[in-house]
């Protein structure tokens, strides 16, 4: 499996994920190729982040980095499954995240105002310090990135008194176990439904990796890059 990444330091990076065993799915009828092609790494990753959080039924979930694939998927993940979503993303994409679902959408950490029984922190720095401070007794943060390349001094005040119980929970991709093929093809279930958009931005052929590559570079779009290959 081969997956398109853009790291901190604005380096763009191909990787291979390999796969332990063939776990083949059925794409229903009302989705497209390219638009299943979205879900193996950033859907799944949505899915399987939130599981951290158990039964999400009326709890309040604060997702940072929401603009980006994973939490838009996360934000729709999350109303199916009952939760109240908080979205951390710019002003611009406001109106879009809360047709996906989000019930709030604020421009910075500071502003969400807590306490979150689950938190998918992917910035790191001082948005996971803030992130400490807003999580609820019990509750969980994920960590699946560091998209600003900082370090976060964690110590034991920041949870005692006000987060006790809480906990850190890290998250790697290619560690978060197997059963990916049934994870997919709940996904497809959702989006053949119509209840999980697939935000494709951008479609080139293989041989257009280049322009792939450069608009990844520049954060020029919101949603996902597909690219296609002839026969």
């Amino acid at each position: 499996m081969l997956a398109l990444t853009i790291s901190s330091d604005n380096a763009v990076r191909l990787k291979l994920a390999e796969v332990d065993e063939p776990q083949p799915c059925v794409l229903p009828d009302e989705v497209s190729y390219v638009s299943a092609a979205t879900l193996p790494v950033a859907g799944t990753t949505a899915l399987r982040t939130l599981r951290h959080g158990g039964d999400l039924a009326g709890q309040r979930v604060l997702i940072t980095g929401a603009s980006g694939a994973v939490g838009r998927f996360q934000i729709q993940i999350a109303r199916e499954q009952g939760a109240s979503a908080t979205a951390i993303a710019a002003a611009r994409h406001a109106g879009d995240l809360r047709d996906l679902g989000a019930e709030q959408v604020v421009e910075a950490i500071e502003l969400a105002e807590g306490p979150f029984s689950l938190i998918t922190e992917s910035v790191g720095g001082e948005s996971l310090a803030r992130a400490i401070e807003r999580v609820a007794p019990g509750g969980t943060i994920v960590m699946l990135g560091s998209s600003s390349g900082e370090l976060t001094p964690i110590g034991f005040r920041q949870f005692v008194p006000g987060h006790e119980g809480a906990r850190l929970q890290t998250f790697a991709y290619y560690t978060s176990g197997s059963g990916i093929g049934a994870d997919i093809a709940a996904l497809l279930a959702l989006a053949a439904a119509g209840r999980l958009e697939t935000r494709i931005a951008l479609t080139v052929p293989w041989t257009d990796i280049a322009q792939a590559l450069e608009a990844l570079r520049q954060r020029s779009f919101s949603g996902k890059a597909v690219l296609t290959m002839a026969g």
